[in-house]
């Protein structure tokens, strides 16, 4: 009778070794699947900035205009591809917040933006009164991205999408609302799960692969700040990121 107790009590422990080596798997693959989705935006940015150096005719002051942008956004892969390397295992007192104001980060999103919107021909409207957020910047950035690359997965073409930003009595509100495809109330509180999708073959034809909301639940968490969905399908999603002042 010992022995087989000590024999269960050594299964037990194997299993739970067994166990946790699966989960720590699971846990690179998914962050490596995390770091190539965040890689896209900027790619995607660089990518067609060059076609377009490429492929038309410009003027002196255009050709200089997709330089620096071609520039920016590869200094931003630079520093991204850091940050998300010091995501594993960082604790809220390791990033380094700072004053960021809200127009410097329109300014950049706008830029960023403006060949996904083309693509698709999107009405769309980015409006950051100013303001000051409490944060880190190449997050915060990646967050508004993400936000922004969800939005225009949903809508269909000739599609409307708003980023506005307001100020708050304490803090500062970020929403996103567009009228895309919308998400059914039994979806919403699953869509922040990493590799979630709602319409798996829309989202597959679309080029996603159902990070983007997981990751901006971990920047806003990070930021101590707070996000609201609303949907209803056929009319499209509303998500408000609530953050507080400076912390």
């Amino acid at each position: 009778g010992e022995l087989s107790r000590s024999f269960n009590r050594m299964t037990d422990r194997l299993v739970r070794q067994m166990e946790e080596k699966e989960l720590e798997a699971k846990q690179k693959e998914d962050f490596t699947a995390a770091f190539a989705h965040e890689l896209k935006t900027p790619l995607t940015s660089i990518i067609g900035y060059a076609d377009m150096l490429n492929s038309y005719e410009l003027t002196e002051q255009e050709r200089g205009e997709a330089t620096y942008y071609i520039f920016s956004q590869g200094k931003r892969l630079e520093s991204l591809s850091h940050k998300l390397l010091e995501l594993v295992g960082m604790d809220r007192q390791e990033l380094e917040f700072k004053k960021l104001q809200t127009k410097e980060l329109e300014e950049n999103i706008r830029d960023t933006m403006r060949i996904p919107f083309g693509r698709k021909r999107i009405r769309g409207k980015i409006d950051l009164e100013r303001g000051v957020i409490w944060g880190d910047r190449d997050l915060l950035l990646s967050l508004l991205y993400n936000l922004l690359d969800n939005a225009v997965k949903a809508v269909e073409e000739g599609g409307f999408i708003l980023m506005k930003g307001s100020k708050r009595t304490q803090g500062y509100e970020i929403k996103v609302v567009d009228n895309g495809r919308g998400i059914p109330q039994e979806e919403i509180a699953r869509i922040t799960e990493a590799f979630y999708m709602v319409d798996k073959s829309r989202s597959k034809k679309a080029g996603g692969i159902g990070l983007g909301l997981a990751l901006c639940t971990q920047i806003v968490k990070l930021h101590g700040a707070k996000m609201e969905i609303k949907s209803k399908p056929g009319v499209g999603t509303q998500i408000r990121v609530i953050f507080s002042e400076e912390q």
